[in-house]
């Protein structure tokens, strides 16, 4: 079945019946569970009808799903709780510059976000963050050279110690850096930002660069970017087994959940 059949079948079946859903012992069932799978779930629904089929189920997940009772955190794979969309605020100088990139690179990929997006989660909050832009391989310095033109403190691939040493602290900070191809995007209000699993996993892997958030600020941001957001962890771990540090990630994330 492909995704527009499946979409056009929501749109026509008649809503499921709310009781056979069970949510006061699927709630009860999973309280404890960190991640419930599909068949678990055909499990459950087994023991007050052992018949039922797997399609029938798929139904109910979904119906579950939009009921806000679970959520989805990869592929066959929940836990209870609404799903938390990650949505930052960007601010509008962040805007505009992306706004000017596209301007004058309308084929190149790009990304923008700001270190100011997981200061929330930290224990201690730096008093300055970085503005970081990611585009396509080979097209850095092009974009270096564009940007300081518009704006003062830009680096290209810099070390922390160039940037502790030459940059202004009254002035924000912009670091120009390659894209991963393959890198999991999103759009947010028309800017192209990276998803959570990413800025996850770049923080994990570039620890010089962001040296600023490491150590036990890096456990509470890890812990609570995991319990206020859903994270696709099928994703996540993807994008850091591109980073060629899928173990040293996935061992990290396996420590933080289960501390």
């Amino acid at each position: 079945m492909t995704k527009d059949s499946f979409v056009y079948l929501l749109k026509i079946y008649k809503p499921i019946n709310t009781r056979k859903l069970n949510i006061k012992d699927f709630k009860l069932r999973f309280k404890k569970a960190p991640v419930i799978s599909l068949e678990d779930i055909v499990q459950f629904y087994k023991v007050f009808e052992n018949k039922v089929k797997k399609s029938t189920v798929k139904w109910r997940v979904h119906a579950l799903v939009e009921k806000g009772i679970i959520q989805r955190i990869g592929r066959g794979k929940y836990r209870l709780g609404k799903h938390k969309e990650f949505e930052p605020y960007i601010s509008e100088d962040n805007t505009k510059l992306y706004q000017e990139l596209k301007l004058e690179f309308p084929f190149l990929d790009i990304c923008i976000w700001s270190t100011q997006w997981i200061g929330q989660w930290m224990l201690h909050v730096p008093g300055t963050f970085e503005t970081i832009i990611e585009v396509e391989k080979d097209s850095e310095e092009n974009v270096f050279y564009f940007v300081s033109e518009l704006r003062s403190n830009v680096f290209i691939h810099p070390e922390r110690e160039i940037i502790n040493r030459y940059a202004k602290s009254n002035e924000p900070i912009i670091i120009i850096k390659n894209l991963v191809t393959g890198s999991p995007l999103q759009i947010n209000n028309d800017v192209q930002i990276p998803t959570i699993e990413k800025i996850i996993v770049n923080l994990i892997v570039n620890k010089e660069l962001f040296s600023t958030y490491q150590g036990r600020d890096l456990d509470s941001i890890l812990t609570n970017a995991f319990e206020y957001n859903t994270i696709n962890e099928d994703k996540l771990f993807r994008y850091a087994q591109r980073r060629k540090k899928g173990v040293e990630v996935e061992r990290l994330i396996h420590r933080i959940k289960n501390r």
